[in-house]
């Protein structure tokens, strides 16, 4: 009988601990404080019914150690809150909405399921929920709030649905478990917000939908193991910094944008960086776009780039050279080119008419310059500082050799000298080229590292490494019968031939 007593009270007691943790409650907007009856020992709870602002309060103020909410069955309707206070705001809080802050610090909540109905969640909802790891259920979400799922470090699985338009500033910025990024399944997406997934360190694949146009500053900044990204054809606008310090970043594809500027510090420290597509569209490079970019061997700048920012291409270390297609820039900025010590021709176009301070400062392997305008650019401060001018050449056409002589700066020169021809800068009869049919025939008395082909608009059809003194690039599948070929060979010289395709 004893026995029997002691398993009774046992069970019981194990039992009103089940009861305990998880809680199931059907409410209407305003009675989950009744329906608890000052009970918050669970730690699920499932709410049925509606509910609005007050309801949400009742579970931040008592509840904040949950472990999981499932909010499949209920409606969030809208609510005045007058002379009311919620969670510091004094606002209308609308219907199908988390209200903001909801969740803010609840450090147990691990799992959240949302009403089916939902279309925005509010800003800062589930920040600081550092063990949550999944969060779903909304098949009809528009907008995901600022901060909404700041510092979810454990965040892994994220349901966004193809109803989704805007992610807003930092929502999931430090959420460093998210491995795969999948956008391209939210097709009205046009907006991701500053910081929006900055410092996401466990980001290896990133997708984005065709429909978004603009990208805040630093959206992505810190994705340290992003390795490839293909911008989408509606972008327009990108923030300043928006994939700065991601080191395993080695592909970007740009090609199909509308952007008109690559802003300020876009790809700085991105230090695996190789290959670069650029859009026919821009024309700014913005101020260390490209900075320690270190494993950037070249990069060809489509014909519509007319100014290259300060510190644009600065610290590229790989750096051998930089093509024009054709001449357009008119403006190098400060510090454009600091310290590229691989490059080891410098070739000014004749459209440049100013270069800012210290634009070449450091290019110590630079033997030859070459500055095609008759007559020389204006220079800012120190320009060619720390590359010992004295000791290498600059070719200029004959007719201004005594221009550039009494010139500051470009007087420094040890020699100047008249390029014999100044097209032998591009053209050299060491590379020859030839078409059999769609075949297109590279032959090189140097070993070739590099052999790129473009359309005349400036986007490249076709990319390989041989590694060899032959090449053959097929271009059945082009449109185009007028191409520029980009042959780099293993020395870091560069050549850029206009070929035309002639089929009989």
């Amino acid at each position: 009988m004893e026995k029997k007593t002691i398993s009774f009270f046992l069970l019981l007691f194990v039992t009103s601990v089940l009861f305990a943790q998880n809680k199931t409650v059907n409410i209407d907007c305003g009675g989950l404080e009744q329906a608890l009856a000052g009970d918050y020992s669970f730690e699920a709870i499932k709410i049925n019914g509606s509910m609005d602002v007050r309801d949400f309060a009742c579970i931040n103020d008592n509840a904040t150690s949950i472990t999981s909410i499932d909010l499949s069955d209920c409606v969030v309707k809208a609510y005045d809150t007058r002379n009311e206070q919620y969670m510091g705001i004094h606002t209308h809080f609308e219907a199908d909405v988390i209200p903001p802050s909801s969740f803010f610090g609840f450090t147990q909540l691990e799992s959240v399921v949302l009403p089916a109905n939902l279309v925005a969640i509010g800003e800062g909802a589930f920040a600081g929920c550092v063990k949550l790891t999944s969060i779903s259920g909304s098949a009809s979400l528009e907008k995901i709030d600022n901060y909404a799922f700041s510092g979810c470090e454990q965040l892994k699985v994220v349901e966004l649905p193809a109803t989704l338009q805007m992610i807003g500033d930092y929502a999931f910025d430090k959420c460093n478990s998210i491995a795969n990024l999948d956008l391209s399944t939210c097709p009205r997406l046009v907006h991701i917000g500053t910081r929006a997934f900055a410092q996401n360190t466990a980001l290896v694949s990133l997708s984005l939908p065709a429909s978004l146009n603009s990208i805040g500053d630093a959206a992505f900044a810190g994705c340290t193991k992003l390795k490839e990204i293909v911008l989408p054809q509606n972008l327009s606008n990108m923030g300043v910094g928006v994939f700065a310090a991601c080191p395993d970043l080695q592909r970007v594809d740009m090609s199909k944008c509308n952007i008109e500027k690559i802003s300020p510090w876009t790809f700085s420290a991105c230090r695996l960086l190789q290959q670069v597509q650029l859009p026919q569209s821009v024309s700014v490079i913005g101020e260390g776009a490209f900075s320690y970019c270190e494993s950037m061997h070249n990069i060809m700048l489509p014909m519509s780039v007319g100014e290259l920012q300060g510190f644009a291409f600065a610290g590229c270390s790989s750096l051998m050279a930089i093509s024009f297609m054709p001449e357009g820039v008119e403006e190098i900025g400060r510090y454009a080119f600091y310290h590229n010590t691989s490059v080891t021709e410098t070739i000014i176009p004749t459209t440049v008419s100013y270069i800012d301070d210290h634009a070449f400062d450091g290019c110590i392997n630079s033997a030859n310059f070459y500055s095609l305008r008759e007559l020389p650019a204006e220079l800012g401060e120190m320009v060619f500082a720390n590359i010992e001018v004295e000791n290498k050449i600059l070719n200029v056409q004959i007719a201004s050799i005594p221009i550039y002589e009494g010139m500051d700066q470009w007087q420094d020169f040890g020699s100047i000298i008249a390029a014999t021809n100044i097209e032998d800068v591009e053209n050299r009869s060491d590379i020859e080229v030839m078409f059999e049919q769609y075949d297109l025939k590279i032959t090189s008395l140097q070993e070739m590292s590099e052999v790129r082909l473009y359309d005349t608009s400036g986007m490249m059809l076709s990319y390989t490494e041989p590694h060899l003194c032959q090449a053959i690039v097929d271009t059945h599948a082009f449109v185009s019968n007028i191409y520029l070929l980009q042959v780099t060979t293993v020395d870091g010289r560069q050549t850029v031939l206009k070929v035309a395709r002639v089929i009989r």
